[in-house]
């Protein structure tokens, strides 16, 4: 593990909380961050429950989960949910005896079958209900679709105030980034962070830990490793955008990249309300 010692410490304390009543805790970040990772080992460390939602409807994500459930606990009648409500009072259960880390990853895959999630997770977690008060679960909710994750605890939401963890895996800064590629050139670190910022995936999975050897070879790396239409990083841009159900509006970001220089200014052009372009800037940023 690379660097995320602030982050383990964070998951660890969150995890082994002895005090009673279950917990809520949101991980957040864009993808190949290693949060799927962290949370992984977490679970294994200390014997917990991760469950990675897929897209599917709802119907299927309750059988899912419902199998991995019964795969965990080992009952003696297979686990077979009908609603959500049942599947949050079982986590509940798993929590009586000590704390226990449960973690639901690709959460917005689920929300986005089934809207009323989040509201129902509120529900559950009910502060004298009596479910939550006897339990420790610790419960996980994880994503990478940034103003979907971002939501969750802000505004009106229905989790706002719920949560007692909201740690975000941020991508690895300009020098974390030179360590990890394994660079001693400050001048060639500042140029690949330029290109490929600190996503440690790209290096390990992506682009295979091929790095430019010297300052000569770096326009030779971008092209071969990034520009090369057969690599993965060619659309990676693109992609990354198409992740973010909240952007939608091709026409409205590319006027928010290349025109005015506030989002006053901007909406002008635009002919989009202020907080349209506020809430593109900001993805855009992130």
């Amino acid at each position: 593990m690379f660097d995320r010692d602030r982050e383990w410490s964070a998951l660890v304390r969150f995890a082994a909380d002895e005090q009673p009543g279950a917990t809520l805790g949101v991980v957040s970040g864009r993808r190949r961050q290693g949060k799927s990772f962290l949370l992984e080992a977490l679970c294994q460390e200390m014997g917990g429950f991760y469950f990675s939602s897929q897209e599917a409807t709802d119907t299927e994500s309750l059988a899912l989960i419902g199998e991995a459930l019964t795969r965990h606990l080992d009952p003696v009648i297979p686990f077979t949910p009908s609603n959500w409500s049942m599947v949050l009072d079982v986590l509940l259960r798993m929590g009586r005896d000590r704390p226990v880390p449960v973690v639901i990853d690709e959460f917005p895959y689920l929300a986005r079958a089934n809207p009323a999630l989040p509201s129902i997770i509120q529900g559950a977690y009910a502060p004298r209900r009596a479910e939550r008060t006897s339990s420790r679960t610790r419960l996980l909710l994880c994503g990478s679709a940034m103003s979907f994750m971002g939501g969750l605890l802000s505004g009106n939401a229905p989790l706002r105030g719920r949560a007692s963890l909201d740690l975000s895996v941020d991508t690895l800064d300009y020098r974390l980034a030179a360590r990890f590629w394994e660079l001693s050139d400050p001048r060639l670190a500042l140029l690949l962070h330029s290109v490929v910022g600190g996503t440690p995936a790209y290096r390990t999975e992506m682009i295979r830990y091929d790095a430019p050897r010297d300052l000569d070879d770096f326009d030779a790396w971008v092209v071969r490793a990034i520009l090369s239409p057969g690599s993965p990083m060619f659309l990676e841009a693109r992609y990354l955008l198409a992740e973010e159900p909240a952007l939608r509006d091709g026409a409205l970001f590319s006027t928010t990249r290349f025109s005015a220089p506030s989002p006053r200014a901007t909406a002008g052009v635009a002919g989009s309300p202020d907080t349209w372009v506020a809430r593109a800037t900001n993805c855009l940023t992130r």
